[in-house]
């Protein structure tokens, strides 16, 4: 398995013969083997998450599909949506799960689980939803902005509903077993920049987790290991270095 880190929350998972590009916007999306089955999955409709540039994937790659939550549809015109999406471009709900058909790239609510591509979904603490993907015998998870949002300032009542919204969609995923996961880790939070991630790797059972979403502030990735309560798992916690960094797993 390769994994490039594109940039922000852009990560792009490749096998060997199919390759899932998740919430790309800016950096330099890899090259792939024109032979390969491409997936481009966005979380929602925020626009450091949703670039409409990967539609110009299509010239390059004649197997592909883009799998979009329901809000970035609810976000664009329909000209725009009359000329980006073709139907090659499905869109999701939150807590759901669909099935790609592994001949033509149909995805639907109905499939072959021992042959087709899982994909379920998780409801955002912000907008749209995270992604479960089940491909080749293997599980990732990208948690686009579902996360533990929050900060210093709030009122007691708001943290209480936040912490109840994300912990509640997490502990959707125990007892399951996650091969890759992405998860965020945003310095904006100040002090409170670790408690997503901390909660994700105490309550999840993942092999190795990407930092994601932290702003190019790539130093937040070893302070974040660096604490104390980081040594049961800091080992699964992947040191990013630069955009586009490449990981062989």
């Amino acid at each position: 398995m390769k994994i490039t880190y594109i940039g922000h929350s852009g990560v792009s998972v490749e096998y060997e013969d199919w390759v899932c590009v998740f919430d790309h916007y800016n950096g330099d999306i890899p090259e792939f083997d024109k032979d390969k089955k491409i997936l481009f999955f966005v979380s929602h409709f925020h626009a450091d998450h949703f670039n409409r540039d990967i539609f110009s994937q299509r010239e390059k790659y004649g197997h592909i599909a883009f799998i979009l939550s329901k809000d970035v549809r609810r976000h664009m015109s329909a000209k725009v949506r009359s000329a980006l999406c073709g139907k090659d471009t499905f869109f999701v709900d939150k807590n759901r799960k669909y099935f790609i058909n592994v001949d033509d790239l149909h995805v639907s609510e109905e499939g072959d689980a021992d042959k087709d591509i899982c994909v379920e979904t998780l409801r955002s603490t912000d907008e749209g939803v995270a992604f479960i993907v089940s491909i080749k015998g293997k599980t990732l998870y990208h948690s686009g902005d579902l996360h533990w949002w929050t900060w210093k300032g709030e009122t007691e009542k708001e943290y209480e509903a936040m912490t109840k919204a994300y912990t509640s969609e997490i502990d959707r995923l125990k007892g399951r077993h996650i091969d890759v996961a992405f998860a965020v880790l945003d310095p904006r939070q100040e002090e409170r920049y670790w408690m997503g991630m901390d909660y994700f790797l105490t309550h999840v059972d993942a092999d190795v987790v990407f930092p994601i979403h932290f702003w190019n502030e790539f130093g937040w990735i070893a302070r974040f290991k660096e604490r104390e309560g980081a040594l049961s798992y800091k080992d699964k916690v992947i040191d990013i270095q630069y955009n586009g960094q490449t990981f062989y797993l």
